[in-house]
């Protein structure tokens, strides 16, 4: 059983943002991906996507698979940068063929500083 956590540290003058994948479960998964992309960052102001970690990237065609043992887990990092204040949702997705954990997390900038609350989706 896999679970996605996502943590957001602040910058100086952008968010640091990690999606770790974690195997909670007792037997190995395998994850497979389709490409170099192996996650994604999305940042939602009021359901309008103001930024993705993926836009303007160009990502290797390959399949790709992974293993992960009980008690491991993955991380995938991306950077924010430069913000405006606001409130958004920030969310990290695994982009795998067999699996689809994602975290979310509710993320408040003013004047350089966040703060966060944490809320997890299914």
């Amino acid at each position: 059983m896999l679970a996605a956590t996502l943590s957001v540290t602040p910058g100086k003058s952008s968010l640091e943002l990690t999606l770790e994948i974690a195997n909670e479960g007792t037997e190995q998964v395998e994850i497979t991906f389709s490409s170099s992309r192996k996650a994604d960052f999305v940042a939602l102001d009021d359901g309008d996507e103001v930024w993705r970690w993926s836009e303007g990237r160009m990502f290797t065609q390959a399949l790709d698979d992974a293993t992960l043992r009980p008690g491991e887990s993955m991380s995938f990092e991306a950077v924010w940068e430069d913000p405006d204040p606001g409130e958004y949702q920030v969310r990290g997705t695994l982009v795998a063929i067999n699996h689809d954990e994602s975290a979310e997390m509710t993320v408040s900038i003013w004047d350089g500083r966040t703060r966060e609350s944490l809320t997890i989706i299914a």
